[in-house]
C-alpha cells in the first residue's frame, strides 16, 4: 500500500495502534468506519524514514 494510501485510512482512523517497533521499521494497527458503518482494520508496516501526515 502507499504512503497516500496509508495516510488516507490514518485521517479515517478512530484508533491507531503502534504493534511493534523493531529494526528500523514501525508496525500499525488502524481502525475505521466505512461508509456503511462498518468497523475495518488493517496492519501497516512503515520503514524508516518515511514521512506521514495525521
Amino acid at each position: 500500500m502507499s504512503e497516500i494510501q496509508l495516510e488516507n485510512r490514518i485521517k479515517m482512523a478512530h484508533t491507531i495502534k503502534v504493534k511493534s517497533a523493531l529494526r528500523r521499521k514501525v508496525g500499525l494497527e488502524i481502525s475505521w468506519f466505512d461508509i456503511h458503518g462498518e468497523s475495518h482494520t488493517q496492519e501497516f508496516s512503515i520503514k524508516e524514514g518515511s514521512v506521514i501526515e495525521f
